[in-house]
């Protein structure tokens, strides 16, 4: 499918640039974010350097902000574009082993601020849009860029780590603060978020998956890391050693898996899904929890003042988040 509007977050560099880069030699409008002005220009530039004709543009956005995700919003409405295609990509790992939880200016947990409540809200806010794309045009898609990393008991690395409190997303509890728990975590509520948004957009057409693309180990993830970049690399590789399986590829091979769950024909009618490197999986036990996927999602609109989904109905919902724009 070619012609698409596709909003990437963190686009600007690892997947999220290479899945803007395929996007666009397919024929895609694609709009990738950034938090520094001059690397999203640079991004644009370069891939019109190798793409002339490439439909390509760059917004700012801080995902852990809610003001700079309502601002976001605002200006993207305003270009008019029929968003066919959400990738909620962008993501931070933390130092593994951190004891001390960041906090952005909202007074949010860094790491689940970024990865996971900065996606919450910003597909919430576009999801109008995105539902009217998708009656329009017949088929819309969020895509949630998640990790193998989010089923702990399934990976020697993450074993020690605990099951998800839904009464401690941001592990404010005392003691409870450990980087990998949060990463995991974060990465674990992308893949809840999206099986509870598959099941209450179902008679839409929109469809919503969360996507494992493998460990591209050259991807700024752990940028925030320092020394134990190589450390989250290790968790990855070992994610679950099955057989068969490449455990790393380049950005670029990892970013098409991504566009191919976004934009392929072939995933058309999958929805609530889990795959990794391109093919339909299990996630994790505790992602197939529907009251921690409620659970989760009540927790997580009550913190952003997200009233979408509040009640088991559909039609009557409303976003008061939006209200506030």
């Amino acid at each position: 499918m070619t012609g698409r509007v596709v909003l990437i977050t963190g686009g600007t560099s690892g997947l999220g640039f290479e899945a803007a880069r395929y996007l666009c030699e397919g024929g895609n409008d694609v709009v990738i974010t950034y938090r520094r002005e001059e690397k999203g220009k640079k991004a644009v530039e370069k891939i019109r350097k190798e793409l002339p004709n490439a439909l390509i543009a760059c917004m700012e956005l801080d995902l852990s902000s809610t003001i700079s995700i309502k601002d976001f919003v605002k200006e993207f409405t305003k270009t008019k574009k029929k968003l066919s295609v959400l990738i909620n990509n962008a993501g931070m790992a933390p130092h593994p082993n951190s004891r001390t939880a960041q906090k952005t200016t909202d007074g949010l947990e860094y790491v689940m601020a970024t990865n996971y409540f900065g996606h919450f809200l910003l597909t919430n806010l576009l999801l109008d849009y995105i539902i009217q794309t998708g009656n329009i045009l017949g088929d819309s898609r969020i895509i949630n860029v998640t990790c193998r990393l989010h089923d702990h008991e399934n990976n020697w690395t993450t074993r020690n780590l605990d099951f998800l409190d839904p009464g401690n997303l941001q592990l404010s509890k005392s003691g409870t603060y450990k980087g990998l728990q949060a990463y995991k975590n974060s990465k674990l509520c992308l893949v809840l978020m999206a099986y509870h948004l598959a099941e209450k957009l179902r008679g839409t057409n929109v469809i919503c998956n969360a996507v494992d693309p493998g460990w591209a180990p050259t991807t700024k993830l752990s940028r925030h890391a320092g020394s134990a970049r190589r450390l989250f690399g290790s968790c990855c590789v070992h994610r679950t050693m099955r057989p068969c399986v490449k455990m790393t590829k380049s950005p670029k091979k990892a970013a098409i898996l991504i566009c191919d769950v976004a934009d392929s024909v072939k995933y058309a009618e999958k929805t609530g899904k889990y795959f990794v490197e391109g093919v339909e999986d299990r996630s994790s036990i505790e992602s197939y929890d529907r009251d921690l996927q409620k659970s989760v999602w009540k927790k997580t609109s009550d913190l952003l003042g997200v009233n979408r989904f509040a009640d088991e109905g559909f039609d009557d919902v409303s976003l008061t988040s939006r209200d506030k724009l």
